[in-house]
C-alpha cells in the first residue's frame, strides 16, 4: 500500500545519508567473508536498488509510451538524461552537506565515468524510443555484469572466479533466447536498431566500471577516502554537462520545453523519474563504495 511505500522510502533516505564504512580487502574477500555488518549494509542497498529503479522503469515506460492528443510521443531522449542528471547533482549535493567530501578527487577519472554513463543511459533510452520492448531491454540490462566484468578485467586488473563467471553466462544466455523469441515476430523487426543501442549501453558500460576499479584504487593508493555521495557528485556533474551540451546541440531542449508546456502530466513523470533515478543512484554508489562495482551490478 502507499503506507508501505512511503515507509520504504523514508528508511533508504534515512540509509543513505549514512557514512559508508569502507573496508580496504580485495574485492572478492569482501564478498566471500562479510561480517554481519557487512551483510546488512550490503542487503539494504540492494533493497534501495530494487525499489527505486522498478519505480523508475515504470516511469519511463509511461514517459516514452505516453502520447498526446495529436498522437505526438515525447521522444527528446538527451533532455531526459540532463534532468536525471540534473536531480542527481542536487541530491549528491545534499548527501555532500551531510557526508562530508574528499579533497582533491581525480576529475580525468570521473570525466571518463560521467560522460561513459550518460552515453550508455541515453543509448538505453534510445533503444526504447525507437521501439525495442521493455522486456527485452531489461533482460539486455540483465547482462550488464559481463561488459563490467570485462571492463573491471582490462581496465582495473580485478580477477573473477568461476562462479561468476557461469553467474554472467547464464544471464547472456536467458537475453540471448529472449532476442531468438522476439525476433520471430514481426513487430519486433523495429528492433534491431535497438538491440544495437543496447550493445553501445553494455559497452560503455563496461567502460565505466573498469574507470570506477581504478578511481576507487587510485583514492585507496593516495589514503583518500571514498565517500559515496562525492563519486556520485562529480560523476553526475559531468553527466549534466555532457547531457545539456547535446540537448543543446540536438535541439532536444527546446523540443522538450514546448512539449512539456503543451503536457505538463509527462512534466510531473519526468520529474519523478528524475528523482528515482537520483536516488536508486544513491544506492548504487552508497554499494559502490562499501563494496565494489561488480557486487552492486549483480
Amino acid at each position: 500500500g502507499r503506507q508501505a511505500r512511503d515507509t520504504l522510502w523514508c528508511f533508504h533516505i534515512k540509509l543513505l545519508l549514512r557514512p559508508p564504512e569502507t573496508v580496504d580487502l580485495p574485492v572478492m574477500q569482501r564478498v566471500e567473508k562479510k561480517t554481519p555488518a557487512e551483510r546488512l549494509n550490503l542487503l539494504q542497498g540492494a533493497a534501495g536498488i530494487y525499489f527505486f529503479f522498478i519505480q523508475h522503469g515504470r516511469l519511463q515506460e509511461q514517459i516514452f509510451r505516453f502520447r498526446a492528443r495529436d498522437g505526438s510521443k515525447f521522444d527528446a531522449v538527451w533532455f531526459l538524461q540532463l534532468a536525471e542528471a540534473v536531480v542527481s547533482v542536487v541530491v549528491a549535493g545534499v548527501g555532500r552537506l551531510c557526508q562530508g567530501s574528499t579533497p582533491g578527487m581525480p576529475q580525468d577519472l570521473l570525466m571518463a565515468s560521467g560522460f561513459g554513463q550518460v552515453l550508455a543511459k541515453y543509448s538505453l533510452n534510445l533503444s526504447l524510443s525507437v521501439g525495442l520492448s521493455y522486456s527485452l531491454a531489461t533482460l539486455a540490462k540483465s547482462a550488464k555484469m559481463v561488459p563490467v566484468m570485462i571492463g573491471s578485467w582490462l581496465l582495473g586488473r580485478q580477477t573473477f572466479s568461476a562462479t561468476q563467471i557461469l553467474q554472467a553466462s547464464s544471464i547472456v544466455g536467458g537475453t540471448a533466447i529472449m532476442s531468438i523469441a522476439e525476433g520471430k515476430d514481426k513487430r519486433a523487426s523495429s528492433t534491431q536498431k535497438g538491440l544495437a543501442l543496447v550493445v553501445v549501453a553494455l559497452c560503455c558500460d563496461g567502460v565505466v566500471a573498469g574507470v570506477q576499479r581504478r578511481l576507487k584504487g587510485k583514492l585507496r593508493e593516495e589514503g583518500k577516502h571514498n565517500y559515496a555521495y562525492e563519486m556520485m557528485f562529480w560523476t553526475q556533474l559531468y553527466m549534466a554537462v555532457g547531457a545539456g551540451l547535446a540537448a543543446t546541440f540536438t535541439k532536444d531542449l527546446q523540443r522538450a520545453t514546448q512539449y512539456c508546456r503543451m503536457n505538463p502530466e509527462v512534466l510531473w513523470r519526468i520529474l519523478k523519474f528524475a528523482a528515482c533515478s537520483a536516488l536508486g543512484q544513491s544506492c548504487i554508489y552508497y554499494t559502490i563504495a562499501n563494496f565494489d562495482t561488480v557486487v552492486a551490478t549483480a
